[in-house]
């Protein structure tokens, strides 16, 4: 049963527990909302599950485990499905919130404004017809060094959200079903689900919440295992941004 008040977060992992306890760690200790954790657990190591098991009596947890690796893009699916909130969360578990009240301030657009349908801590306002973003054009609070100068302002409107943390309205899944698994394993995904969220009418902004983002563009693709399982990730990124061209082509161009 859906409860409208409080947020789902969606924390898709395969192993790399230390990366995860520290994420975990920042983002219960910073929030100030009602909120659980959906852990969709990809085949990872028993350390990870003993790790989950042993916060279910001082958190609201849902632990699912694949026995297999199905990927991110159908993990988060499957928190979706199971997520009880009116707000969906989705966040990398290499990403460290660093704000009080964090959450709060995540879900405040969406409180005030029922037509925002996605809120990031980083988004694009540009991205190319041919599905590639305008980096130049990236609005954040990440305390990354190497990117451009953290947004001043506290909320800003962008074309594309970042995957490494987003928040659904419900109402936006609710017309869009999900994440578009045609994009395989992962990449576009997130570019995906912002224009969906446009053509659905809604609109995706970023809100300014300063945290860091370990691997700026995961940890995952850098593991020996994720290599075996993807071999070609450039190629499956150069792929994704093709369907993602054609998918959306009558959109293509966009910039706000």
């Amino acid at each position: 049963m859906t409860e409208a008040k409080g947020v789902s977060i969606i924390l898709a992992v395969w192993n790399q527990l230390c990366y995860t306890r520290l994420a975990v760690d920042f983002m219960v200790k910073n929030a100030d909302s009602p909120f659980e954790i959906v852990v969709v657990d990809n085949g990872s190591k028993p350390d990870v599950k003993a790790y989950f098991d042993s916060l279910k009596g001082t958190l609201d947890i849902n632990y699912i485990r694949n026995e297999t690796n199905l990927g991110p893009i159908r993990a988060i699916n499957q928190g979706i499905r199971a997520a009880r909130y009116g707000y969906i969360m989705v966040i990398h578990n290499d990403v460290i919130i660093l704000e009080k009240g964090w959450l709060r301030k995540v879900i405040a657009p969406m409180d005030a404004d029922p037509m925002v349908g996605v809120v990031g801590l980083a988004g694009r306002q540009e991205i190319y017809k041919t599905g590639c973003v305008n980096e130049e054009s990236l609005k954040h609070n990440l305390q990354n060094e190497d990117l451009n100068e953290p947004m001043g302002e506290e909320v800003a409107r962008v074309a594309v959200i970042d995957g490494l943390c987003f928040t659904m309205r419900r109402e936006l899944l609710d017309k869009i079903g999900g994440l578009d698994e045609s994009f395989g394993y992962m990449h576009c995904y997130d570019l995906d689900l912002s224009l969906q969220s446009i053509n659905a009418g809604f609109k995706n902004v970023v809100v300014k919440v300063s945290a860091i983002h370990i691997g700026n563009g995961g940890m995952t693709r850098k593991l020996r295992d994720y290599k075996e399982l993807v071999r070609d990730d450039y190629g499956l990124l150069k792929r994704n941004c093709k369907i993602l061209a054609r998918k959306w082509s009558r959109l293509l161009p966009l910039k706000v």
